[in-house]
Formats: C-alpha cells, structure tokens, sequence
C-alpha cells in the first residue's frame, strides 16, 4: 500500500481546481519537502511545505473530516485553498463545498 505522500508526487505535472471557485492551478513539482503550484490565473509559483499539507492530512486521518476554515487555522494560513485541493485528490477523500469540507469515506 502507497503513503499518502506518494498519491501526492501522483499528482505532480497535473492541472487541478481549488474546490470552491474553480481556479486551475498546476502541481509542478513534488519534492520531499514541499509542493509547488502554480495558479494558471499569476503564473507565479507558490510554495506548500509538506508539514501544512501532512499536518492537515493526520487530522483528516483520525477525525475522518476536516474544513478549509480547520486547515487555515491549524495548518496552512497562506495556502488552505491548495492543501484543502490536494487532499482532495486522494483516494477515498470526498467533498462537499460552501463551506468547504472534506470527508474520508469510512
């Protein structure tokens, strides 16, 4: 069985959506220490550390659910919208919208 962080380097070169609004963004690269994305709208590269995406992931893991509003306050201030896009990529990770919420099937 894969580690999460493999279905994430997965995602790598792929053109994704932020959940809520739609705004693609690239995942350019995975490194073992980060995610870098770039929104199609800037162009300009922004950088996710791992710990925001894996802390986010840990809380889903265990509680079975998390929010964007949860994300941005405990995990990734500057980029909820692609940590929240991300995780959603996985397998067995749900989503419903306004407000954001992920959800791992049981």
């Amino acid at each position: 069985m894969s580690s999460y962080w493999d279905e994430v380097k997965n995602l790598e070169g792929k053109t994704l959506k932020t959940l809520d609004r739609g705004n693609k963004f690239e995942v350019h690269a995975v490194t073992n220490h980060s995610v870098i994305v770039k929104p199609l709208s800037t162009g300009k590269e922004r950088l996710v550390p791992r710990s925001e995406i894996e802390g986010a992931y840990k809380e889903l893991f265990s509680n079975k659910e998390i929010t964007r509003t949860v994300i941005e306050a405990k995990h990734s201030p500057r980029n909820p919208v692609y940590v929240a896009a991300i995780l959603a990529e996985l397998p067995g990770v749900w989503y419903s919208i306004r407000p954001i919420h992920l959800r791992l099937k049981r």
